[in-house]
């Protein structure tokens, strides 16, 4: 599926230019809405060919407290991602870098931060994650997922954000089984992303640099809280009689979609 998925995205480039010479890099914005069809096409694939269960509509279960706890982990994951990429710079590559997409449309906002945030996680979360679930076990399962959506994002500067997101979505999805909260979380950090990209911190981290940290250490003391809030939270009933135990394969009639 992962290969399908950079398939879907870079065959189609790679055409593009060989025939007229344009590079498709150059246009963040059509390559964001390349990315998002190439994920539903592997999503139509998976609907299709039906050899793994998989999630592909949420349960759509949601409290005050499990909402309060996703946007305050998906703000808390912004500035901790925002604080690693100061202290430790690593390149950037604008060209094949969604972040140069900013706020600006309803166009924007509609794609980057709500259509591509629920594909990814039906397709990295409900697909690739549910079926990794069915053959290693929970923590195995958590950490692949994690690195294939960190490898989805080639730009180096994204890869330390996407990584912690895939760990904290798997996360929230492994208690849940239950894509909504995963996807409250991905389009709160969009959000959160594309306004800090917007407004931008460097003349923060230069005028109050203590400050800045401290507030990044804070909010990583504040994911690590979140998980442990996390396992407060109690199950809904049809999701502690339904969730089948990591690593044991379903039989054909528990398959569903």
């Amino acid at each position: 599926m992962q290969i399908a998925l950079f398939a879907g995205w870079i065959i189609p480039c790679a055409i593009v230019f060989l025939v007229s010479g344009i590079n498709l890099l150059q246009f963040p914005e059509f390559l964001s809405w390349l990315y998002t069809l190439g994920g539903v096409s592997v999503i139509v694939c998976a609907l299709v060919r039906k050899r793994d269960n998989f999630q592909f509509m949420p349960r759509l279960y949601m409290t005050g407290e499990l909402f309060l706890l996703c946007v305050s982990m998906a703000i808390a994951l912004v500035m901790v991602k925002d604080g690693l990429g100061n202290i430790l710079p690593l390149p950037v590559w604008s060209d094949m870098s969604f972040t140069s997409i900013r706020i600006g449309s309803p166009y924007s906002i509609i794609c980057t931060v709500m259509l591509m945030a629920m594909m990814e996680e039906i397709l990295f979360r409900g697909i690739i994650m549910e079926a990794l679930l069915h053959r290693y076990s929970s923590g195995v399962a958590l950490v692949q997922s994690a690195l294939l959506y960190m490898l989805a994002h080639p730009d180096p500067s994204q890869m330390p954000g996407a990584f912690m997101m895939g760990l904290v979505t798997g996360a929230f999805y492994l208690r849940f089984r239950d894509l909504c909260p995963a996807m409250l979380i991905h389009v709160a950090y969009n959000g959160a992303s594309a306004l800090l990209l917007n407004v931008g911190s460097h003349h923060f981290t230069q005028h109050s640099p203590v400050m800045y940290y401290v507030m990044v250490a804070g909010c990583t003391g504040a994911l690590i809280a979140g998980y442990f809030l996390l396992q407060r939270i109690s199950l809904p009933k049809s999701t502690a009689k339904a969730a089948p135990l990591p690593g044991k394969p379903l039989l054909h009639t528990e398959r569903s979609v």
